[in-house]
């Protein structure tokens, strides 16, 4: 079959620099298989060897090989990219993924908006993705698209361009939804573009945006605990996929908000350095429940709102443990929390899984900087649960009260909330599952 000369040149011509919503990319689509008719691009453009349309041929192939770069889409249509790139892909087979994608342009050193659309954006579009972009503009904005949009328009998923905080305004907006049995199992992605990305590295293995994209065209779920952290006197609750951690942390978050602009990712070093230098004493009154080695905790569908679930198991077999006293730090972990950044990546809490049905407390005793700094010198190499004073367990539930004039905040996925007064905070699983794009390269396989 011989390509028409007339058609190609009429292709060529076609500006496709639209708009990035996935409503215009399916008018796309459609206008392809009109202007092309019965050719099929793919398969024919690789398979001809007629020598009146080599030369055609490999003009199209120059520029085709490239990333997709916004000069290249000004150039070539994207769908005939798609159709001479992407012989493998859910596109080939008409099969689609509608998704939104929420995108931080502040995160990290307000870089993201740059990778996302020149490094992952034409990945997932070769690979069935129809997305409607959204950036946000102001705190807050992620949730309120959660927690408002149409979730027929994206039944595959939002995909979170950002840090953890983007992703931890994403599934506080769905959980707080009157459709919270859909919401949860919405799948979310993520593609680490911020200052902190440790649940995508910890969970899914992936450090960076290239990767993500990757393996959100390969495709597949990852369960993931949900957690919840309950300001008692208040009644708010804020959900979690991390951790939760109180004291000299939650100081420290707090602290580096105010170098978030010009500092960027390391914000946390000055505020942790400038806290260290002035540290208070910090004391808790914390009761928590023990994990029994012989219960396996069944996560069962939602039936009704969360925040109905929050209050915590007082059956006649569960007794709390109590512990009183000086605390440089308590941490509440869903997974076993490795930092993205670092050369040696340590663990918080190495015996922690992100779907084991149960949480992981630290508990760092005493006060002063000489103990502070041997427990994050330990941390490096992971032998801070060897220290005398660390106290590891595996818990169901967790209360924490500060206690005089302790810093009252509690963090949450690089979160601070603020508490007021003697503010008490309970920290528990709720009785269902989320659920995360993508797989870790060694389950995948």
């Amino acid at each position: 079959m011989q390509v028409s000369y007339s058609s190609l040149n009429k292709c060529l011509a076609y500006n496709p620099c639209l708009s990035r919503n996935y409503y215009q990319y399916s008018q796309t689509v459609k206008l392809q298989r009109s202007q092309v008719g019965q050719i099929l691009l793919p398969c024919k453009l690789r398979k001809s060897t007629l020598s009146q349309t080599n030369f055609t041929q490999r003009q199209i192939a120059t520029y085709c090989s490239s990333d997709l770069s916004t000069s290249c889409r000004e150039e070539v249509p994207n769908y005939l990219a798609v159709n001479v790139l992407q012989d493998q892909s859910c596109t080939k087979h008409g099969i689609f993924r509608k998704v939104l994608v929420i995108l931080n342009p502040n995160s990290g050193f307000r870089s993201s908006r740059e990778v996302f659309y020149l490094q992952v954006q034409p990945t997932l579009k070769l690979s069935g993705f129809m997305m409607q972009v959204v950036e946000t503009a102001y705190a807050g904005h992620a949730y309120a698209l959660a927690s408002t949009i149409d979730l027929s328009t994206c039944p595959d998923g939002i995909i979170c361009v950002g840090g953890d905080g983007i992703v931890n305004e994403v599934l506080n907006g769905l959980l707080g939804r009157d459709d919270l049995e859909k919401a949860i199992q919405l799948p979310i992605g993520i593609i680490p573009a911020g200052s902190e990305n440790s649940l995508v590295w910890t969970v899914l293995g992936i450090r960076d945006p290239v990767s993500a994209a990757t393996a959100l065209a390969k495709g597949g779920f990852t369960p993931i605990d949900v957690f919840s952290v309950k300001w008692i006197q208040a009644g708010v609750t804020h959900f979690g996929l991390t951790a939760s951690y109180y004291g000299f942390v939650a100081d420290v978050l707090q602290l580096s908000e105010k170098f978030r602009l010009h500092l960027g990712p390391f914000r946390y070093v000055i505020a942790g350095l400038l806290k260290f230098l002035s540290l208070p004493q910090y004391r808790f009154e914390v009761d928590y429940l023990p994990l029994s080695p012989r219960r396996n905790p069944k996560l069962l569908p939602l039936t009704e709102k969360c925040n109905d679930h929050l209050s915590a198991d007082s059956s006649v077999d569960d007794s709390w443990v109590t512990r009183k006293g000086e605390f440089l730090g308590i941490f509440v972990c869903n997974h076993f929390c490795k930092p993205a950044q670092g050369l040696l990546s340590p663990v918080i809490a190495p015996k922690a899984q992100h779907n084991d049905g149960s949480l992981d407390l630290i508990l760092v005793r005493g006060s002063g900087r000489l103990k502070l700094f041997c427990f994050f010198i330990a941390y490096q190499f992971c032998w801070h649960l060897l220290l005398p004073f660390v106290e590891y367990v595996k818990v169901k539930h967790v209360k924490v009260r500060p206690v005089g004039n302790t810093h009252n905040g509690c963090g949450v996925d690089g979160e601070l909330l603020h508490g007021e007064g003697q503010a008490e905070w309970q920290c528990s699983l709720l009785p269902a599952q989320g659920r995360l794009l993508g797989q870790h390269p060694s389950t995948s396989e």
